[in-house]
């Protein structure tokens, strides 16, 4: 017998929502940042002063409360005014869906005078307030989740709503290559936390996420770049050690176990592959979270 045949239900929560890097800083004239990319989403807020943004071949110039978002991997580069006092940080999530609208659906300049910045004024100086506080706790991360959450839900609304030809074949394809990898993933990993299934390997490939669509391997790659910023073993990579993170903080699962979960044939092979995601050995990231 179903006892939820007649159930209405919420939709499930599977994602995560990183929030990095954040600071506040008064500099000169000679404050000079060469060009970079990041492979977060990066949020500046002009608190006085001037700031330039040069990205995509076009230079802005940020005056007193105005807002810039700088997708993930768009090499840019920001120098100051006389005098520049900012706030800035950078987020990363890993909900297709939601990401590409970001990307393809919202503007990089908004000006304290546009609908979007009144919006998202408030939480940003919320978060910004927090530098002072000194002492972190938990109560300071579930206001800058909340904060920040309130951000996506106004960056959302204004990417859907100037959403034209963004919502392109192309797009979609995208979308739904990145949803096929995030969703196979999460199966593999929870397949053998759950029920103890290692998974092979080579299991998980990219190349089933654009059979899924229909492309050539070539045409798949390009479409997905020109789409997230980053070919899709990029992306699976990161989708794959933010997997890695969540499960090391976790101290009841081993690391050779993280390992197999992943799709790793041993522990070296994981170790090795973590290291050049972070820099850190599993083990040392484990620690320096345990210390924190």
């Amino acid at each position: 017998m179903n006892f939820l045949k007649n159930a209405k239900r919420l939709p499930v929560l599977d994602w995560n929502l990183t929030f990095f890097g954040a600071h506040e800083q008064k500099v000169g004239a000679d404050w000079v940042v060469p060009v970079e990319k990041h492979y977060a989403f990066e949020c500046i807020f002009v608190l006085n002063g001037h700031e330039y943004v040069k990205i995509q071949g076009k230079t802005y110039t940020l005056s007193s409360g105005d807002f810039f978002l700088i997708p993930p991997e768009f090499p840019h580069q920001v120098w100051a005014g006389k005098t520049l006092r900012y706030f800035c940080f950078h987020f990363d999530l890993d909900d297709p869906k939601l990401k590409v609208q970001l990307i393809q659906g919202i503007n990089y300049y908004h000006p304290y005078n546009s609908r979007l910045c009144k919006q998202i004024t408030p939480p940003l100086k919320k978060l910004d307030s927090l530098i002072n506080n000194g002492a972190f706790d938990f109560n300071t991360k579930m206001i800058i989740q909340i904060e920040l959450s309130k951000m996506l839900q106004a960056f959302y609304q204004s990417a859907v709503s100037h959403s034209s030809n963004a919502s392109s074949t192309s797009v979609e394809y995208s979308r739904i290559m990145a949803d096929y990898m995030k969703s196979q993933l999460t199966n593999q990993v929870l397949g053998y936390v759950k029920n103890g299934y290692a998974p092979d390997e080579k299991s998980l490939v990219v190349e089933d996420a654009i059979k899924k669509v229909g492309l050539s391997s070539g045409y798949g790659f390009r479409v997905f770049k020109q789409t997230y910023g980053i070919s899709p073993r990029e992306y699976l990579s990161k989708l794959k050690v933010n997997e890695a993170k969540k499960l090391l903080m976790k101290p009841n699962y081993s690391v050779a176990d993280i390992g197999l979960a992943l799709g790793y044939s041993g522990l070296p092979n994981f170790s090795r592959q973590f290291k050049r995601w972070t820099t850190m050995s599993p083990n040392e990231f484990r620690a320096n979270v345990s210390e924190k």
